[in-house]
């Protein structure tokens, strides 16, 4: 997307911010200890504890890593197990998606199995990769999506190395090799194993299902059942995966476009034409126009918000039908030159959070991304690439090319490659 480092994830909006509106990963031999539950703070009938998992498999006695453990106890009397949850990201908590999604599930399915879920290792309550404070996120966000002048690149440029290197100053080098998908498909193994499971039940959203197929693949006598939703293609390259996510997007956006006529509400606030409404907006920010957003005082207070705050904000009110009213309203704001509620949808995104500080979503999205497989090796190949996107994806696919410049810079190598993913022994 827009921002260099954000990719898709399980997203629940509550716009806090508007003020008026390689080798296989193996468990460490040590035994696995037991979970000891308690209340969740702030979530009643939640339950919360930690696990703790070697920092290094490879070095097991080079430092522990304790990954933050919720669960949402089965209702009915005799409970089949756990069913493990993963939200996507990579970077999204899994535990806040617990609290805040896990008594939507339907009741037949909580009736018969607890849900579980974690926050991954380097995700927000598990050892969390830390790229600097709410202003850094702002900064990041605001940056061209599509830079075409040598200006404008560096310009970008300049931010994203300022970003990874804030990464690199704020996180140990240690943490950062260790927070592949790979690895932490080793770190739910020892999850099944603590709460007690003879095999897993999974259920995986978007990159979550990438860790699903990690694990089917390297414990395939371990699964019960894995469900996959939004299935993430392990043998796709970096670019190929970049231009399925553009044109997704793209079919998003204009779903949006033929929806808003038959939608009261956004046909009144568009004028019944919502691809005019984008296209006049989204054209005067691409000539430079800002628009300013009233914000409460702890998200920021009054910010401008160009091209690049505004893309994320459309990006982030695509994901569902749900969220299309607000797109709807954010756009007939934008057109009188209020960027509130894009603003808002922007900052949500990248993890905006009540107290007014931002979730490490962004930080450790790069960092999982980054380590787990290979991106674009240069500059000029990122250029090349954004061009050749443009013509596939016209609105979205030059900023899914640059969201690989964070990777460019980033100082750990990939570990992981691009390679089809069968699961041999794992149940049909």
């Amino acid at each position: 997307m827009a921002v260099a480092v954000l990719a898709a994830s399980a997203l629940t909006l509550s716009l806090p911010a508007v003020a008026a509106a390689g080798a296989r990963a193996r468990p460490a031999a040590a035994p696995t200890p037991t979970l000891r539950w308690s209340a969740c703070a702030g979530a009643p009938g939640f339950r919360c504890a930690s696990l703790p998992v070697p920092r290094s498999y490879a070095h097991p006695k080079a430092g522990s890593i304790h990954l933050a453990v919720a669960e949402l106890p089965a209702t009915g009397p005799h409970a089949q197990g756990d069913i493990v949850l993963n939200p996507g990201g990579p970077g999204a908590s899994g535990v806040d998606f617990l609290e805040q999604q896990g008594r939507s599930f339907p009741a037949a399915l909580r009736r018969s199995f607890t849900l579980v879920s974690f926050d991954p290792r380097g995700v927000e309550r598990s050892d969390p990769v830390r790229c600097g404070g709410a202003a850094g996120i702002r900064r990041l966000l605001a940056v061209n999506p599509a830079p075409v002048t040598p200006a404008e690149v560096h310009q970008v440029v300049t931010a994203t190395k300022a970003f990874d290197a804030a990464c690199a100053a704020h996180t140990s080098h240690a943490l950062l090799e260790n927070v592949g998908t790979k690895v932490t498909a080793a770190d739910l193994d020892r999850l099944r194993v603590a709460l007690g499971q003879a095999k897993l039940d999974y259920l995986g959203f978007s990159y979550g299902t990438y860790l699903g197929e990690l694990y089917a693949q390297a414990y395939p006598s371990h699964v019960r059942a894995i469900v996959l939703d939004g299935v993430v293609d392990p043998a796709t390259s970096t670019a190929a995966s970049d231009l399925v996510q553009a044109e997704g997007f793209e079919r998003d956006l204009h779903d949006f476009f033929a929806w808003c006529p038959t939608n009261r509400a956004c046909k009144a606030e568009l004028g019944g034409n919502a691809k005019a409404a984008y296209g006049t907006l989204f054209g005067r920010l691409a000539r430079g126009s800002v628009l300013t957003a009233s914000l409460k005082p702890r998200y920021g207070g009054t910010q401008h918000v160009n091209l690049g705050v505004a893309e994320v904000g459309l990006a982030a009110s695509l994901y569902s039908k749900q969220t299309w009213p607000y797109l709807a309203q954010a756009l007939a704001g934008g057109l009188h030159g209020d960027g509130s509620l894009l603003a808002a949808l922007a900052y949500n995104y990248a993890g905006l959070q009540q107290n007014g500080t931002y979730s490490n979503m962004v930080a450790a999205n790069a960092a999982i991304s980054c380590v787990d497989r290979p991106s674009p090796a240069s500059l000029t190949a990122i250029e090349r690439l954004s061009r050749k996107m443009a013509k596939a994806a016209p609105d979205f696919g030059a900023s899914e090319a640059w969201s690989n410049l964070a990777c460019l810079y980033w100082p750990v190598r990939p570990q992981g490659r691009v390679a089809p993913i069968h699961a041999s022994g794992a149940p049909t």
